[in-house]
């Protein structure tokens, strides 16, 4: 980058930046609300319940991330849907500059809670949309999004945005449904009925396909089973009573044939399955 261009770059970052702080001071305008405004009425109403859940506060599994990405201190990280800002903290904790966007409002406030009392000062937060990123191209080191991904309403737009404004690796941690379409059906339906922000967990196939598409390069991917337990899990969305026990049935009824590729599993009276999840790290070409 020339010295004219790294001027501009920072120009516009002290302007960006400078706005962070007093995000909640300022309207925001996005596409495809539909489906947006069903994560953000979710991600807000839970929002309490999210910031505590034990799949987003795993130390050893933030850690894991953050070390697979080959970030470099003084490296800058941006990290899309940051929630509570569990991995944002993670990355700013090791020596990085860090911006967490998130489209919902209440997730940030509970981010900003942690950033008050984390004594972190290279850590910025903002609102914003991931499909229409308020950065200059190739603006980060890494860009990171973790379990995420399957509430983007277009991820493949999502996916071009993030490499649009990163220079060195995409980092991407989600769940994945079967290769089998019907049992990835069955799965998304689930999902679709327990947390109305849900899209489509994606099979490890069609994600591959997708940067495939964009031009990036995949370097390594991890696999990592996170076991839940049904009550946590329906608990944490908010699903109401009806929903859940229609949910219970129809897992229970997998049980015999692993028809919702869950590899759902009955122990000592508790209902409970696991989650194939991944941590991808991608190369920008």
């Amino acid at each position: 980058m020339g010295c004219g261009a790294w001027l501009e770059f920072v120009i516009f970052n002290i302007a960006i930046f400078s706005l962070c702080t007093n995000y909640l001071l300022f309207p925001i305008v996005f596409t495809a609300m539909g489906i947006k405004e069903n994560a953000m009425r979710q991600f807000g109403k839970q929002a309490e319940v999210y910031s505590k859940a034990n799949i987003f506060v795993d130390g050893f599994h933030l850690s894991k991330i953050v070390e697979r990405s080959g970030v470099k201190k003084d490296h800058r990280v941006l990290d899309i849907a940051t929630g509570s800002g569990f991995l944002a903290f993670e990355f700013a904790e090791k020596g990085n500059f860090v911006v967490g966007c998130d489209i919902t409002r209440e997730m940030l406030l509970k981010a900003r809670e942690k950033k008050n009392s984390s004594g972190l000062d290279d850590l910025d937060l903002l609102l914003c949309d991931v499909e229409s990123l308020p950065f200059p191209d190739q603006a980060f080191d890494i860009v990171s999004c973790r379990f995420a991904f399957h509430h983007f309403p277009n991820p493949e737009k999502a996916l071009k945005e993030m490499k649009r404004v990163c220079r060195e690796s995409i980092v991407l941690v989600d769940g994945v449904s079967s290769e089998e379409s019907e049992k990835s059906r069955f799965h998304n339906e689930i999902e679709l009925m327990r947390d109305p922000s849900h899209v489509r967990i994606n099979a490890l196939s069609e994600i591959q396909k997708m940067f495939v598409d964009i031009g990036a390069e995949i370097k390594d991917i991890l696999h990592w089973d996170i076991p839940q337990d049904f009550e946590d899990w329906v608990k944490r969305a908010g699903t109401d009573e009806v929903k859940t026990g229609t949910i219970r049935r129809l897992m229970m009824e997998s049980l015999s044939d692993d028809s919702t590729g869950l590899r759902v599993r009955l122990e000592n009276g508790r209902l409970g399955f696991s989650y194939y999840t991944i941590i991808l790290v991608a190369k920008i070409r």
